[in-house]
């Protein structure tokens, strides 16, 4: 449905173990960051005084390491725009090789947590 700019981001001494491996729950953290800046490019703010879009349910595919100062392309799209849901597909790379692969759902949030239909103004953003 939609696709966006790939995020870029380089690997922190911080995000590896021990092993220098970035840790399984880190490239969870880099997908968000990469939704925010996708939705932010929309002219949509992930976050508002009018709510906000959680995630409710993530698939992530482990495919290959990121170590210490490797850079992550991350890819994502809308595949599906329901009336309070976005359902989202990622892929992160380092190069050619294929970090991981996944998908999400984000559900539209009041500020008081309560699910409800996603602001039209939001929608054309994120359909445009």
């Amino acid at each position: 449905m939609k696709s966006f700019p790939v995020f870029e981001r380089r690997v922190n001494f911080a995000d590896t173990d021990l092993a220098g491996i970035v840790h399984f729950s880190n490239i969870l953290r880099f997908i968000e960051e990469a939704e925010h800046a996708a939705m932010f490019s929309a002219g949509v703010a992930p976050v508002s005084n009018v709510g906000g879009f959680p995630k409710v349910h993530v698939k992530c595919d482990y495919r290959s390491p990121l170590k210490f100062g490797d850079v992550a392309d991350i890819l994502l799209e809308i595949v599906k725009m329901g009336e309070k849901s976005l359902s989202w597909n990622f892929k992160v790379y380092a190069g050619q090789r294929v970090v991981a692969e996944g998908t999400m759902v984000t559900v539209f949030v009041t500020s008081s947590g309560e699910g409800t239909v996603i602001p039209l103004g939001m929608r054309e953003a994120l359909e445009s």
